[in-house]
């Protein structure tokens, strides 16, 4: 009789995990899995065995940049080479953001894909954009408004769909328009007024269709409506009340100011101030924003009465009244507690000062901000990348140096007000709860390094908000150059007035 033998346990299968360079080059083809990689290899033609020589693996990683160049190469020379039929096929919805490589296609493709924009609009749009491609260049993604850089809505193609929205107004047909200049800001102005105007309107009117799709942006747009069609500025929805005299200096003004600045322009001018007051006033915190209008109405007309102030104290003293009166303080009430209060003087009034009189407050102010150093404060780096420029050649012995460093406390802060001979020590609550970035522009040569301008970047929305040199001074031409070469590098917008 056999003996009992209990039943053997079947053999479990050992499954062999890939190892993690293997995955990682899989990964860095685009693929998923083992299998997949292993069918990619049959139909090019490489070795169909998972493990492989380095030199292999980077020559498989090669040959796979090679054709995504040449894939996104052949689609950018598709849709150079007909438009006409990359905007059919968009509008049809054959072609996705992720299908196109030219950055005004991928905006086109946003827009249809976008649940906001109604079906008579995407119409409009896809009119327009036809029609524009064929007698014009606005089919780009550079910046419409040049000075302002990079930012939401600065691109032609977002002002023809800004144009689309108020089809409704249009006053004439889109086919009837031919353009008469090569300038695509000219082209864009003759369009805008071509569809929606019956009277002349003054260039800065066309920036309202550069601001994005916010419900400010249609606010403005309406009034390029409204002075379109032959009404007052005066009965427009203003954040400001107008005087006819006021009324008549805002079309007057100059073609590179945005519609907000144009309106501190009439309105400065009409109280009698002269042009170089309204742009040392637009180039501060309210040039375009119109917040608290009532009480600055009386700041403006103290300057207005002060003729003889030197514009560079017009900065500083905006400033101060503005952290005097709205600005909310962190005031140390023990060691390392920090209690948080109002403004310093909420009620604070312009009526009975003298220029002397705040100039001394002011100064008194920044040496305070200097001597702050009891709550010095460190901030982690805002994540925007800094920069360095070399110009020149050591042959020549011209050879100089750019940086843009980024400061990350508040003794930094106070250091640089200090050697600037300005506020930016003011900042340091903004910096440390991530609203503002200051940043410092330096100049290095053989015969030392020395500050150019300091910087202000709001970082949620990427904007160089303020750019200043000592004392306040407005950037020169040539850091103005430099400045953007960072705003280009660093994917940063410039604001509009700095």
């Amino acid at each position: 009789m056999a003996p009992n033998r209990s039943p053997r346990k079947p053999r479990t299968q050992r499954t062999e995990e890939p190892d993690p360079q293997l995955l990682a080059h899989i990964q860095s083809l685009g693929l998923a899995t083992v299998d997949d990689y292993l069918a990619w290899c049959a139909r090019h033609g490489f070795g169909r065995r998972a493990q492989k020589h380095w030199r292999l693996r980077e020559g498989e990683r090669a040959f796979a940049r090679r054709a995504t160049a040449d894939a996104r190469l052949a689609r950018k020379k598709q849709e150079q080479r007909n438009p006409a039929k990359i905007v059919d096929r968009i509008f049809r919805g054959e072609l996705r953001e992720a299908d196109v490589t030219e950055l005004h296609w991928k905006a086109v493709c946003q827009a249809c894909q976008s649940k906001r924009e109604s079906r008579a609009t995407l119409r409009a749009f896809q009119s327009l954009l036809k029609h524009a491609r064929t007698y014009s260049d606005l089919i780009s993604s550079r910046p419409a408004i040049g000075h302002i850089g990079r930012q939401v809505g600065n691109t032609f193609v977002a002002g023809l769909l800004a144009l689309a929205r108020h089809w409704q107004s249009w006053i004439r047909p889109i086919h009837d328009w031919r353009p008469q200049s090569h300038n695509c800001r000219r082209q864009f102005s003759s369009l805008a007024r071509h569809l929606l105007a019956e009277w002349p309107l003054p260039a800065f009117m066309d920036s309202v269709w550069f601001l994005g799709s916010t419900a400010e942006a249609t606010r403005r747009q309406a009034w390029f409506l409204h002075v379109g069609r032959g009404r007052n500025i005066r009965t427009a929805d203003l954040p400001l009340p107008f005087t006819k005299r006021m009324a008549h200096h805002f079309l007057q003004a100059p073609a590179d100011l945005t519609v907000d600045g144009a309106l501190r322009w009439g309105q400065i001018q009409g109280l009698g101030g002269s042009e170089r007051l309204a742009r040392a006033i637009i180039a501060t915190r309210i040039g375009n924003s119109f917040e608290h209008d009532d009480f600055w109405l009386t700041v403006l007309r103290f300057f207005v009465a002060n003729a003889m102030l030197d514009l560079a104290h017009v900065g500083p003293i905006v400033d101060y009244i503005h952290n005097q009166r709205f600005v909310a303080q962190d005031v140390f009430v023990a060691p390392g507690v920090i209690e948080r209060r109002g403004a310093a003087q909420p009620n604070f009034t312009i009526k009975g000062r003298t220029a002397a009189s705040l100039l001394r407050q002011v100064d008194s102010w920044h040496r305070t901000l200097a001597q702050a150093t009891q709550s010095a404060t460190d901030w982690p780096p805002s994540g925007i990348a800094g920069f360095e420029f070399v110009e020149g050649t050591e042959r020549s012995g011209n050879r100089r140096i750019w940086t843009i460093t980024e400061l990350l406390s508040s003794k930094a802060l106070v250091a640089e007000g200090r050697e600037m001979k300005h506020c930016v020590a003011s900042y340091a609550r903004s910096c440390a709860r991530r609203i503002y970035s200051i940043w410092t522009m330096e100049a290095k040569s053989f015969e030392g390094r020395s500050k150019v301008l300091t910087i202000a970047v709001q970082n949620q929305s990427r904007t160089i908000w303020h750019a200043r040199g000592k004392c306040n001074a407005l950037p020169a031409e040539k850091h103005l150059g430099i400045l953007r070469r960072w705003a280009e590098q660093a994917e940063l917008s410039v604001g509009t007035y700095l």
